[in-house]
């Protein structure tokens, strides 16, 4: 029901029609966080149907939409209908004249002439190249790896310095990562004093209380803080450190066990519909056709991370894609609409 009313409220923003009381309360309810999954898919639609703008590559894209989600604090600008220069417009597309962050200045960039009104305060938040993603979230990195954050767990990274001799980032809590091969740049995750050093791999690490467990799944992990290393591990080994002795001990896992807590997340990382299908299928237990075989060449790219009913998800994706669903007599899903070439 809540899902429901959010996103009435939400089309009703669109069209400029809400009164003040239902803008308060929407602007609540996009600030707990629930409906993130769907507040993204939308930008991103309407980033890429937008033709009177410079449309961002898919890392900044990406790092815009974190940003934005990152920071519900921050204060909103309302509705502008009349726009003047790229860089309004911009903003205007990116957030489909929804909720817009002050915020958001910081990690916006394109090809274009120094603006002459852009205040000191603007030109001191571009210099800051550090970027924060919290809560959970699919996030992708510069160099192809790709980064899923739990709950109560934050990633922060310098782009300005990532993927120049290293790909270093900084963990609080717990996260999994799946690293992008470069034997001439190891990638480096420091939560607190333990180094976690991989070159390429898949691996967990949770260091939400009083140690650091380090789990690998795929490849080989090295351990170590800047004094000595640990131990190198590799599939269902686990190195557990005491955050405050830096005491160790190396252990034979389930890795599957260590990464339990993603199961329940649903992640669609630029896939066909062909494949994005068959995940849907999978976790909600449901048969799903598609009418036509050009609906498996269209390409989705969502992250459901709140235990969305099969229906928000299946809302979400048919409108990223223009297509609709329905259900039969059986309760099998059939999605139709034009496809794409």
């Amino acid at each position: 029901m809540q899902q429901k009313t959010f996103e009435e409220l939400f089309e009703s923003y669109l069209q400029d029609n809400l009164s003040e009381e239902n803008r308060e309360k929407l602007m609540d309810m996009i600030q707990q966080g629930v409906h993130d999954d769907f507040i993204k898919e939308k930008i991103r639609m309407l980033l890429n149907k937008h033709d009177n703008v410079e449309l961002l590559d898919k890392q900044k894209g990406d790092s815009i939409l974190s940003y934005i989600l990152s920071n519900p604090s921050e204060k909103v600008i309302p509705i502008r209908k009349k726009s003047s220069g790229k860089r309004v417009r911009l903003l205007l597309a990116a957030a489909a004249t929804i909720t817009i962050l002050f915020a958001v200045r910081s990690v916006f960039f394109y090809n274009s002439a120094p603006d002459p009104l852009k205040t000191e305060s603007e030109k001191v938040e571009e210099i800051n190249s550090v970027l924060t993603f919290n809560g959970k979230q699919l996030i992708h990195l510069p160099d192809g790896s790709t980064i899923i954050l739990n709950d109560k767990s934050s990633i922060t990274y310098d782009q300005n310095d990532f993927d120049n001799k290293t790909r270093e980032v900084t963990l609080s809590g717990e996260a999994y990562f799946d690293i992008k091969r470069n034997e001439k740049k190891p990638f480096i995750v420091h939560t607190g004093k333990v180094n976690t050093k991989v070159l390429g791999t898949a691996f967990n690490i949770n260091a939400y209380n009083t140690s650091i467990k380090v789990t690998v799944t795929r490849g080989k992990v090295q351990v170590g803080d800047l004094k000595r290393v640990y131990g190198i591990i590799t599939p269902n080994q686990q190195i557990v450190v005491n955050k405050s002795t830096l005491a160790y001990e190396q252990n034979n896992v389930n890795a599957a066990t260590a990464v339990e807590w993603k199961r329940n997340y649903l992640i669609l990382d630029d896939l066909n519909m062909k494949d994005a299908v068959a995940l849907i299928s999978q976790k909600y237990k449901v048969q799903i056709l598609l009418s036509n075989e050009k609906i498996r060449n269209c390409r989705i790219t969502a992250s459901f991370l709140n235990e969305e009913d099969l229906d928000h998800v299946l809302k979400v994706v048919c409108s990223v894609i223009e297509t609709e669903y329905h259900y039969d007599q059986n309760g099998v899903i059939t999605l139709e609409g034009k496809g794409c070439e």
